[in-house]
């Protein structure tokens, strides 16, 4: 039977110690590597705002402190580029291998971040902000002091410069002449355009002129198209609504005769109905009367014969009663 003794080792990579303990100090790794990148961050923005506050900016580390990790650190690159130079790096009493590694990648990136720092430029501590109250990431003094001009100077030459341009410059300000829209006719107290005379270019009477140019202006100004446009639009909506109101009259009609035509043809034939019941009716009447007439008929046959018959009886009782009493006589006058 096989020993499975893998589990039980310490050295085994898969044992559930180790796992916890590969996680735990992963963990620990990332945030320390958080933690140093958000002081590095505070350190710069400190840096930053110092500097354009126009202050001293402050050390990233003590000058001492810095020195002295310089040279362990360089000390400890230069056994760790070299394992047979220098003292060996030992670990500390209670700590495991990760975390040996993860203090000596600290060490050695503090060192290289030193050196750089070391490195950089002196920045200047001249205040940043004129006495205008503007900031100046320059701080050229000479340039400050070329800057400050006299301001009436400035305009006077400026002016010039403009007068000289706008002998050859067509400018967008002066598209309707150089006094073109000095005094517009809105400016004055009345409000009012000025009139525009009723002759041509001759210097004859044009009375069609004004005519002419209130429909160039209504031609080409948007506002007059835009209401030419709302009056079609309603001219056209007013057209629809007539054309409507026509087709719904239309249908009203058609409705109002066809219930006509409907009507009609019920009374017509209620009419007709009435005048098959009283044919009808007529008819039976007439019947019963021939069937009443014939009844009487056969009723007055019946009583003429019943009449006769009793005659007749009436008439044989008679002679038979004459016969009976003439035999008596014939016996009596035979004896």
């Amino acid at each position: 039977m096989p020993l499975h003794l893998l589990g039980k080792k310490s050295w085994n990579v898969y044992n559930a110690d180790n796992i916890a303990r590969v996680r735990r100090d992963e963990a620990a790794a990332k945030a320390a590597e958080q933690a140093e990148e958000q002081r590095m961050q505070e350190v710069d923005a400190q840096r930053r705002l110092a500097i354009l506050r126009g202050e001293v900016p402050p050390p990233i580390e003590d000058e001492r402190e810095a020195e002295s990790d310089n040279a362990k650190d360089a000390s400890s690159d230069a056994r760790l580029k070299f394992p047979g130079g220098g003292r060996k790096r030992r670990k500390r009493p209670e700590e495991d291998d990760t975390e040996f590694e993860l203090r000596l990648a600290k060490e050695r990136n503090d060192a290289t971040y030193a050196i750089v720092e070391s490195s950089r430029k002196p920045v200047s501590s001249a205040p940043i902000i004129d006495h205008a109250g503007h900031i100046d990431l320059f701080g050229d003094e000479r340039a400050r002091a070329h800057a400050e001009k006299n301001p009436e100077a400035e305009a006077d030459r400026k002016k010039k410069e403009r007068e000289y341009e706008d002998q050859y410059t067509m400018r967008f300000s002066n598209a309707a002449g150089k006094d073109g829209i000095s005094q517009p006719w809105y400016s004055h107290g009345e409000g009012v355009a000025p009139d525009v005379s009723a002759k041509n270019v001759w210097g004859r009477e044009d009375p069609d002129r004004k005519t002419r140019d209130i429909q160039r202006i209504n031609s080409n100004d948007p506002l007059a198209m835009m209401k030419k446009g709302a009056k079609q639009v309603r001219e056209l909506k007013r057209e629809r609504k007539k054309i409507q109101e026509e087709r719904n009259e239309d249908l009203r009609q058609l409705r109002k005769e066809s219930h006509r035509d409907a009507h009609r043809d019920r009374h017509s034939e209620r009419d007709g109905r009435d005048r098959r019941r009283y044919s009808d009716t007529k008819r039976h009447d007439s019947r019963r009367t021939r069937s009443k007439d014939r009844d009487s008929d056969s009723r007055g046959r019946s009583d003429d014969h019943r009449e006769r018959r009793r005659h007749k009886e009436d008439e044989r009782r008679k002679r038979h009663r004459d016969s009976r009493s003439r035999s008596p006589d014939r016996r009596r006058h035979r004896h």
